[in-house]
């Protein structure tokens, strides 16, 4: 019989001693190796019981690496550590008591198993382990190569333990094996699966083998974005997610907003083998309404990608920008000019109501003023100067309101006067005056010119004599030589637009002392204290700065209240404490008076405003004029006056009741100054010949040829100002003015 054994391992040779019957019993068994007379082992029971029997190996044969074994069945010659020289046929003797002596021949038959065994691909790289990773659908080829092993082994290829059959033995030499599988298609199913190569030459050893365990990368086979939403709302924090499967290595996801990577917003990614789940959290912008959001799952190394979209519906306030018109130049637009605004509206949803303001005023449309309002534009007709300012426009819809950016509307226009005009101004002969004229104007950089008038003459003023002082003034340092030197100076200035249309008027009169303040009214005042409050209307100021004084008239003057009247003030207000009303001595009177540097007016009794008996009043009215020195120097006047003023009121009141109108009489006070001159002073008159104004001034009513050389101004309230110089003889009404060349040396 063939047995075979491993190289180095344990190799038995058996050999069967039982005896053919009961009765007999194993002598001796000897082993011979060929056709050797000399035994190598043997087994001796002859004189003893079988568990005693001598063993012996011969030293230079087995030795030691040998031992008989009876237990087994057969029984065998145990050989350990067998070597490739141990190959042979060995023979076996058994002696019996009784029986015939057999012999069993045996061939040991000593495997080699092989020594190397490799797996690698076609370029010659050992797979350690890892064939790939092999693309899905793709092919790969590996190699097997054997060397070694007696008798030669076999190779052959399992895949997941199912047999390849079809490979290719490239080399068999009898010491190198080399055998090739090629695959195509691989299938996502392989992805992990395990790729052997095994040699085999013995049954004794388990196969020798390689094995690789299969990579693969593979493309995503899903990507969607969950719960899609519906409708968002603009800065109302939303997270959206995406999930991708199947892809190997885990796919990369990308958001994208149309075709440009979205990088507002946090991202984050949780990732296994094969799937990906991205979260975006963002906050929507009007501009995202209507836009595709999109979710890119892509495989790094196939270049493969799926992707889900959905598109963003977005509700948000308006969006609003203002702009002036296209065509329009806006460093370009003057009076008279036609402008129009847009007010551009992104809305979702739609805006319900859009409205315009100027310098934050609503603008309502008006055709009769050349305002039109159309849906999104504004358009203004013929603009002026009070146009300009700032203009924006608002837009509401169900999510809310918003208002644009403001723009700026200049318009250019020819320069106009800032001061009402004419302005009176009261100066004494050769006293220094600086003449200040104020104009509006755009572009502000503006020339000036002036020009004197009076009754006799009219000249331009040299510019030698004024100068610009900031752009849009001008200053001209005039003085008063003589009479004639009164009168208006007119002050014009140009731009690029065009020249002053009506010049600013500042009249040059002598200076007088003022007028009494008029209407005077007292009230009680409770507030935390108790006061007195006085309202009078301001009186001529005679040319000069006044101020005005509300005093306790008696043995000795006081001052209750002090007030100084502004350059514009029609109102006087003096305001006292109750308390200092209460200490008024039984011979003490209110009255209150104006004053400037030429003297002070009449007084003004405010007695039966303190609860003064009346009957005393006109006492005390005599004894209270008394007490004013200058309001006695001035007695003779002050009575005119008040002649003069019974006669305007008895006038008044005659044209009022009377239907038809009559002619006015004339309304003047003949005044003397420091040297000498008389003034004839006048009430103005009014275009509505209703009402008196104020204000006198050097003028006369009317005007003949009779009376001589005049100056007829008008102002802006529609009051006709005359002036001309009073006739110095006593019985004259008017005094011709004979102009002087060496009275004005500043011409």
């Amino acid at each position: 019989m063939e047995v075979e054994a491993v190289v180095g391992r344990t190799g038995s040779l058996p050999c069967d001693i039982e005896p053919d019957s009961h009765e007999d019993r194993v002598y001796m068994v000897l082993w011979f190796r060929h056709a050797g007379g000399k035994p190598l082992y043997s087994f001796d029971v002859r004189g003893r019981s079988f568990n005693k029997a001598l063993h012996w190996s011969d030293p230079l044969a087995f030795g030691k690496r040998a031992y008989f074994v009876t237990m087994s069945r057969p029984s065998s010659l145990t050989v350990e550590a067998v070597q490739l020289d141990d190959e042979g046929i060995y023979r076996c003797r058994v002696d019996f008591k009784n029986s015939p002596t057999r012999n069993f021949q045996i061939r040991l038959n000593v495997i080699v198993p092989p020594h190397q065994l490799l797996l690698y691909d076609e370029a010659g790289r050992d797979v350690a382990g890892v064939v790939g990773p092999l693309e899905e659908s793709g092919n790969f080829t590996l190699l097997c190569e054997l060397r070694g092993g007696r008798p030669q082994p076999t190779l052959s290829w399992l895949i997941n333990n199912t047999p390849v059959d079809d490979h290719i033995i490239l080399k068999n030499d009898g010491k190198v094996i080399i055998s090739k599988i090629s695959v195509s298609g691989a299938e996502r199913s392989w992805l992990n699966s395990t790729v052997r190569c095994q040699a085999t030459n013995t049954a004794l050893l388990s196969p020798h083998e390689r094995t690789a365990r299969v990579e693969m990368n593979l493309r995503p086979t899903s990507v969607s974005i969950v719960e899609k939403p519906g409708q968002l709302s603009a800065d109302s924090e939303v997270t959206l997610v995406c999930i991708t499967h199947g892809s190997r290595p885990p796919a990369q996801v990308t958001w994208y907003r149309e075709n440009r990577k979205y990088t507002r917003g946090k991202h984050s990614e949780y990732i296994n083998d094969t799937s990906t789940v991205s979260k975006l959290s963002m906050l929507p912008q009007p501009e995202d309404d209507g836009t595709t959001i999109r979710c890119r799952a892509d495989n790094p190394i196939l270049r493969v990608a799926l992707e889900d979209s959905f598109k963003m519906s977005v509700v948000y306030r308006p969006v609003v920008t203002m702009s002036l018109g296209s065509t329009l130049n806006p460093n370009d637009i003057k009076e008279g000019d036609d402008v129009y605004f847009e007010c551009n509206i992104k809305s979702n949803p739609k805006e319900h109501r859009i409205s315009w303001y100027h310098n934050d005023e609503p603008v309502s449309q008006n055709m009769s003023s050349g305002v039109f309002i159309s849906t999104k534009s504004l358009v203004l007709q013929r603009v002026t100067r009070q146009d300009v300012g700032l203009y924006l426009c608002r837009a509401a819809n169900q999510i809310g309101e918003t208002t644009s950016q403001s723009v700026y509307l200049r318009v250019q226009y020819a320069p106009t006067c800032t001061q009402p005009t004419p302005v009176v101004i009261g100066a004494r002969l050769d006293e220094s005056l600086r003449v200040r004229c104020t104009v509006s104007a755009d572009p502000a950089d503006v020339a000036f010119y002036w020009q004197f008038n009076n009754s006799g003459e009219s000249f331009q003023v040299s510019p030698a004599r004024y100068v610009a002082t900031g752009g849009t003034a001008s200053e001209l340092r005039y003085r008063a030589a003589s009479e004639r030197d009164y009168g208006a100076l007119l002050c014009r200035a140009t731009n690029t637009v065009g020249t002053q249309h009506k010049p600013c008027v500042f009249q040059i009169v002598p200076a007088a002392r003022p007028s009494s303040p008029r209407n005077c009214t007292a009230k009680r005042i409770v507030s935390k204290d108790v006061f007195l409050s006085v309202r009078c209307l301001a009186g001529y100021d005679g040319g000069l700065h006044q101020h005005f004084l509300l005093e306790a008239v008696g043995d000795n003057s006081r001052v209750l209240a002090n007030v100084t009247a502004g350059k514009d003030d029609l109102v006087v207000w003096l305001n006292t404490s109750w308390s200092v009303l209460e200490t008024l001595n039984e011979d003490e009177v209110l009255a209150v008076s104006a004053r400037n540097t030429k003297g002070v007016s009449d007084p003004v009794m405010l007695s039966e405003l303190v609860f003064k008996d009346a009957a005393k009043q006109t006492e005390e009215t005599d004894r209270v004029i008394a007490k004013f020195p200058l309001a006695a120097a001035f007695a003779g006047s002050a009575a005119v006056v008040t002649a003069i003023g019974a006669i305007i009121a008895l006038v008044f009141k005659k044209r009022h009741e009377s239907s038809t109108t009559s002619k006015r009489p004339c309304q003047s006070v003949v005044q003397v100054d420091a040297q000498g001159r008389r003034y004839l002073i006048a009430y103005p008159t009014t275009h509505s010949q209703e009402k008196m104004e104020t204000k006198p001034d050097i003028l006369n009513p009317k005007h003949n040829e009779a009376e001589g050389p005049r100056v007829v101004l008008e102002s802006s309230d529609n009051t006709s100002y005359i002036i001309r110089e009073a006739n110095p003889l006593p019985h004259s009404t008017c005094l011709p003015h004979t102009p002087h060349d060496d009275m004005m040396p500043q011409r």
